[in-house]
């Protein structure tokens, strides 16, 4: 595993790791940080569907940037690495955030490129 690949995972394990943290506690705002990466949202806004839908692009993007994917040239086995990162990164992030809406708008966009 060469240092970027190591980086990206570490990031994508922090990110996942710090999401975990924040949704447990529950509190009024969640907020978690990874890498420089902040995503912070209510959890009562994973109760509304547009407001959930724009946390799932919130995490969607801050597992990106995690995972390798923002900025720069990869080459193909560099971007199947960074995409398998993101797709595992956000399974994990949506299974420990564990609400109805965010799993559905996961469920429906899962698999897709981008």
């Amino acid at each position: 595993m060469n240092r970027s690949s190591l980086i990206a995972a570490l990031g994508a394990v922090a990110l996942t790791a710090m999401i975990s943290i924040s949704t447990d506690a529950m509190a009024a705002n969640a907020a978690s940080k990874a890498n420089g990466i902040v995503v912070r949202f209510a959890p009562e806004m994973l109760d509304n569907p547009t407001d959930a839908a724009k946390v799932y692009g919130q995490l969607r993007l801050a597992s990106r940037k995690a995972c390798g994917l923002v900025g720069g040239y990869l080459n193909v086995s560099e971007r199947a690495r960074a995409n398998r990162c993101v797709d595992q990164t956000m399974e994990d992030l949506v299974s420990r955030i564990d609400r109805p809406l965010l799993t559905s708008i996961h469920a429906s966009t899962a698999g897709k490129v981008g």
